[in-house]
Order: C-alpha cells, then structure tokens, then sequence
C-alpha cells in the first residue's frame, strides 16, 4: 500500500500541486489526504469530471504547471469531449495528469454498473490515444511510475493517466470534516418519503446510497421493488431517466429521488425539465452537502440554494424540509400542487455500517419497472367510483364512449351515471357473451368522435372495449388488429367490472372470434388506462355467476404462481389473490356482504396483473373447448382440471421450468401452504362443492373428453411447467 502523504508529496515535488475532480471510493484516502493538505485555492472538488478536464486546462493556461485530475473510470465518459476537443495533442495540446480509479478492474468482484466499465476503461484511454500506466501498489515503484508521468506531460505536452488498483492507498480519515447542521438521517427521510407518496407513484433514484436505502426500506416493508428504477451507474442523469418517463406515462406521478452531489452534476437538467412543463414530475433532493458514498467529501450544495435555483430554471413549485415534521407537511403539498416541483430535504451525512445492496441484477430490475410501467392506475374501496369526475377532468374527456352490459348495467346505472353529470356520453351495449369480429366492426361503424371510453361489465364487456378501442385508435379492423405491429395509443380506457373474476380489468388480453374461430390478442396498447374496484357493483349477483368467476380468480391465480414465466412480482400478486380467496371466496358467493364482495373483486383484480405478467397454463388450456362445446361457464370449466393438474406438477416428472425440479416442488408446497391444502383432492372437492359447482363430468354433460383434449391450446400447456402427456387424467380423481 501507499501512505496517501507520500503519493502527494511526489506530485507536488513535480510541480503538480493543483488538484481537481469527483471523489471515488478507490481514491477516498488520497482525495481526503488532499481535502486537508492542499490550499483551498488548489484543491476544488468539480460538478464532474468534464468540468475538472476544462478546470485543469484553464489552470495550465495561466500557470503553465500541468493538474492532477482525479475521477471513477466511470467518469471517463464526461471527460472524452474535452479530452479530444481541448486537450488533445491536434488541438491545444495541453498537458495534465489523470487519476482513474479503476472500479470493475477484471478479475475483481464489484458492482454490475462497474463490470462494463472495468473491462473497457484501458481501450477508452487508447481510442483517445491518452498514454497510461497501471500504478503499482508499493511505495518506492509507484514513485518512479508518478516520475516518468510527469515527466511524461512536461515533455511531450499531453495528458497521461495512472490507473489506481482496489487497495493501492493506506488508509486516511478526513480531519477537516464539516458537519452539515442537520439532524434527519437520509434513510429516515427515504423511509417517510416512501411511505407519503401515492402507491401508484414511479419513483427513479439516483445512483449510490439513495438506491440502496430506498431497496432497504421495500425490503424491510415487505414491498415489491418494481415502482423504482434504481439507478445503479449514470450519476447525475436519475432526473433525465425521470423526464422521459414522465413525458410518456402522463397519467402517472414520477417522483426523482435525487442527491445533491448528482444533482449538481448535471444540474443544465433543470430547465431542460422546467421547460417541458411536465405536470406529473416531482423532484426531491436529498441534500447532505458531500459524496458521502466516497468519503465524505463536500459538494458545492452548502454553497447552493436549491429552491431558488429550481425556481430561477421555471419550477412551479419549491420546497424545504430538515426535520420528520416538516418532511411529512412538504410532501403533502408536493404530492398535489403544481409540477414540475421540487423539495429539498436537508439531510446529515453517513449511513448503516450493514446498509445492503439490491439482490435483483440492474436488467431483472429494468424488467420488473418496466412491467410495473405497463400496469394501469387501479382505483379500490367502497367510494371509488368518485374517482370517475377526476379520472375525466384529467383527460378533459368532452365526448364519452360508455360500452355496458344489457342486463348488468341496469344495477348499477345510477351509481355509474351519477358520476357522468354534465357530460356526453353515449351507450353500447350490442355486446354478446364471447365477442365477435364482426360484432366490433358493426360498433366502429356507428360510433365516432368519442374522446373516452368507459367499459362497465363483465369479462366480454372489458374484452369488447378493448378492441375497439385499440381497433377505433389504429383505423383498423379486429382481422387486422391480429397482425397489426405499428399500434398507437390515444383514447383513454377505464375499466369499471361488474363481475369478480376475470381480471381483465388489468389484462393487456382479450379474446375475439373471427369467423368463428376463437383468438386471444395480446397487446399492451389493449391495457385499459384506469380500473375501479368496487365490490358494490358485485355483491348482488346470482351464486351462480359468483362461484364460476370466483372459481377463475383462484384457478388464474394458481397457474399463474406455478406458471413457467412467472416472476416474483407475478407471484406477489398471485399469492395476494390466493390469500383473498382462501379467506372470502364462500363467503362471498353465499351471502351479498360488501366485505367479501370488495375482497374478491381485489382478488380478481390481483389475479389479473398476476396472469397479465405470467399467463395461466394448462387447466385454461382445457377449460375453452368445454366451455365452446358444453356451455360451461370459463370459471367453472377450469375448476374441473385444476386438482388433477396440481398432483401432477408436484410429482415435478418432465419438468420444462428451468429453474428445475425443486423449484417446481417448491412452488407447489408454496401454494398449499397459501390455501392451507392438507390433500389436493379433498380441498378442492369441499371448496366447490361449498360454492356450488358440480365437478361430475357426467352430469355436466361432458361425454367426450378426447375432443376437449385434442382442441387444447398448446400455446398454454407450454406455460405449465412440467410436461404432461396424458391430459384426460387431469379430469379424473
């Protein structure tokens, strides 16, 4: 190792005592070393390193003494427009020495957003045609290396670059740490920020501890991770990545979890954000006035006025909170005022010891956020109906398409219209059981000139709007829509279900018969935008109805949990739905209570974002030429295979998972456990038999199970995660 006071003394023996850059956790000792030693006028920590590039050449210039540039690799990125276009050797040939902590270095665990980096930081040096050196880790060759740099620069007139191993400097503390004042630990104001904001609210985070605190928090929460994009490298951009979110998902709040030191990076960000206007762009600064991640060294924020600045750059809104109290009130006006907005939260520096990092891989997080991003706003409780006046004022909906039931729609009417007062809207309700092409084209010809669409109904209602909605956007007709690639999205959606059981309320499915020939569409333009889940509008219905659709919400929930796509936010909301159902399905189908009814209609709710991420498998599968055939009900005709098809995937034999046989087992002794399911058989026969639905397949008038076999949809079957070859079995106990 090298005493950081000898690597210093070296450079200064050079003549290169003007230091400049962004700390990094490799260089932490020596750049603390420097914080105490050098003058103040020859040490300036830089917004990033491009700007320490330009610092070191305006020292050269007035000076003639080369700089010591320090930086991350990560942050070669910011220097390569100076580097070539001021100080190469064919422009201005300018000479300084760089400092390059090398994270990532091959062979050495770190990070994932310093793998990349690691590999390519030496092949960067050389396509800029920058001479370097690794810096050897004992005192007396690493000497000599800083020697022959500067002479290096002095002589030839160029930058050159020290690459600084994990481990090449002794340990220093900084001596001449500034306390900052504040009292409210980040994590602490992580935790009351997270827990006061909309749970629909997309939140992007900055790189470094903020990332890593809010991971904690969900974690310790229990919460999926999947609302925040956590971003693990680009320091600086987190308000950037936020922008172009908010500039799409325009219906959603996206909250940017900043720091100061990454927001000062790139702090032209600002009225670029500003100038958009974004209505739905929250900006919250976590300002403890250092980079504390890299040993505490300050930012030029205690010198900044965050709420005048945002506000000099056209934020509507500003905001100020150093205490849980003031926090808690500023967040309350952030979360409704106008936006762009941003509130600063004074913050004191350090964090946990055992602080943990994210156990998703930066893509596996990418791919949740983005499934997250795909999901629509849902609306749940006994008043959400309410929400329908907001949800149209937001949109400045003027013309509504309201597509109903025939004979649903008329219990529900007042509750539905009720919220429509003042406006157009024009009903259809043309609609059958299993929707047609030809039916939905009849519809685009009739109805025009319509700025939002309400479904209220069942699943074929839902299915129905969906189509045409996505048929009415895109000028196309259901054939077309098939094999239609280049889909825009602009009429608004909300599903309103009168039914607790399909979920296609949160489903980017529908299905369609054109000329008579069942297709189920898949499309994330076919979301609906909005959905209210208000068990008022299902607890009235025929037992019936409420046994085959509660019967889907358990059974899509299930195939969903075992499902060969699933993943841990599709499992989340499975189990959710499981829980739901174990604990109300015969209560609501054997009474009219609200409790039950609002608890399945979240059930099925739950179930749909479930299948909506992973699809269901083979008791769907089945379920369809039975209910084609025999007309029986969807729900009822997948509760006949589900406890066969059970037993069957915990033998785990022909296992087509990937993540294996064990796995496989595993997920079926999840699910019993969720159910409380001692025996397959018997649960299932009691639960049925206890909301009504026969399970004989002779009294069902299902006589020829070959031909329900042989129709199956083989699409489903591959989602199952094992291979069974003998699917009549599935149908016998």
């Amino acid at each position: 190792m090298i005493e950081p006071k000898d690597f210093f003394n070296t450079l200064v023996n050079n003549g290169a005592d003007f230091f400049c850059g962004v700390p990094d956790s490799l260089l932490k000792d020596f750049c603390a070393f420097v914080a105490d030693n050098a003058k103040p006028q020859s040490h300036i920590i830089t917004a990033n390193e491009g700007n320490a590039i330009a610092l070191a050449a305006g020292h050269y210039l007035a000076s003639g003494n080369p700089a010591v540039v320090y930086m991350q690799n990560s942050g070669i990125g910011n220097c390569i427009n100076p580097l070539l276009s001021l100080t190469d050797e064919e422009v201005y040939k300018i000479p300084l020495l760089m400092l390059i902590g090398w994270r990532g270095e091959p062979g050495i665990k770190d990070e994932p957003q310093h793998i990349k980096q690691g590999k390519v930081t030496d092949k960067i040096l050389d396509a800029c045609s920058i001479k370097y050196a690794v810096l050897p880790q004992e005192t007396g060759e690493a000497v000599q290396a800083v020697n022959n740099a500067c002479n290096y620069i002095k002589e030839n007139k160029k930058p050159f670059a020290l690459i600084i191993k994990k481990g090449t400097f002794a340990p220093y503390k900084l001596q001449n740490k500034k306390d900052n004042g504040f009292d409210l630990s980040r994590e602490e104001a992580i935790k009351i920020t997270a827990q006061n904001l909309d749970k629909k609210a997309i939140i992007i985070s900055t790189t470094g501890q903020i990332s890593r605190e809010l991971y904690e928090y969900r974690e310790s929460a229990g919460q999926l991770h999947n609302q925040d994009f956590l971003t693990v490298g680009s320091m600086g951009h987190a308000s950037s990545i936020a922008q172009g979110i908010a500039l799409e998902k325009i219906n959603r709040t996206v909250y940017c979890f900043d720091g100061d030191g990454a927001c000062i990076m790139h702090l032209g960000a600002l009225p670029v954000i500003a100038k958009t206007g974004l209505k739905n762009f929250k900006h919250i600064v976590f300002n403890n006035q250092a980079h504390d991640s890299v040993g505490v060294q300050p930012t030029s924020a205690d010198f900044i006025d965050f709420n005048k600045l945002a506000k000099a750059c056209g934020y509507k809104n500003v905001f100020s909170a150093s205490s849980k109290e003031e926090l808690k009130q500023c967040l309350e006006k952030l979360n409704t005022c106008d936006s762009p907005a941003l509130l600063e939260v004074k913050v004191k520096c350090g964090a946990r010891k055992d602080l943990g990092r994210p156990k998703e891989k930066p893509q596996e997080n990418k791919n949740a956020f983005m499934s997250f991003l795909q999901e629509n706003i849902a609306y749940e409780g006994k008043d959400s109906l309410a929400n329908i006046t907001d949800i149209l004022k937001k949109h400045n909906a003027k013309n509504i398409l309201l597509f109903t039931g025939k004979k649903s729609y008329e219990k529900i009417k007042d509750k539905i219209e009720k919220n429509l007062e003042n406006i157009k809207f024009t009903i259809y309700n043309d609609i059958s059981p299993n929707p047609k092409a030809q039916e939905i084209d009849t519809a685009l010809k009739l109805l025009n000139g319509f700025d939002f669409i309400i479904a209220a109904g069942g699943g074929s209602v839902m299915d129905f709007a969906k189509l045409f909605r996505f048929c009415y956007d895109n000028k196309i007709s259901p054939k077309e829509a098939l094999a239609f690639d280049n889909a825009i999205n602009r009429t608004p959606l909300l599903a309103i279900p009168t039914t607790a059981g399909t979920g296609a309320e949160a489903t980017k499915f529908a299905v369609v018969y054109v000329d008579g020939i069942k297709h189920s569409f898949e499309h994330e333009y076919m979301l609906p935008d909005y959905a209210i889940i208000d068990g008022s509008l299902v607890k009235d219905n025929p037992k019936y109805l409420k046994a085959c659709c509660g019967a889907d919400t358990l059974c899509q929930a299930i195939e969903s949990y075992w499902s060969v796509n699933s993943t841990k936010e599709s499992k989340y909301y499975a189990k959710k739905a499981m829980e739901l159902c174990r604990d109300y399905l015969e209560e609501y189908v054997n009474s009219t209570e609200e409790t039950p009814a609002q608890k399945m209609a979240q059930a099925a709710f739950y179930s749909g974002r479930a299948i909506n991420i992973s699809k269901t498998t083979a008791a769907h599968a089945l379920s369809y030429k039975i209910t084609t055939d025999y007309k029986i009900p969807h729900g009822h005709a997948v509760s006949l295979s589900i406890a066969g098809l059970m037993k069957e995937n915990e033998k785990a034999q022909n296992v087509t998972d990937s993540r294996g046989a064990d796995y496989v087992r595993q997920t079926i002794a999840e699910i019993k456990n969720i159910l409380a399911i001692k025996d397959i058989d018997c649960y299932f026969e009691q639960l049925l038999k206890n909301i009504g639905l026969e399970q004989d397949l002779a009294k069902l008038g299902i006589i020829d199970i070959d031909t329900v076999v042989q129709s199956v949809n083989t699409e489903r079957l591959k989602n199952n995660p094992v291979l069974i070859s003998d699917l009549k079995k599935l149908f016998s106990k």
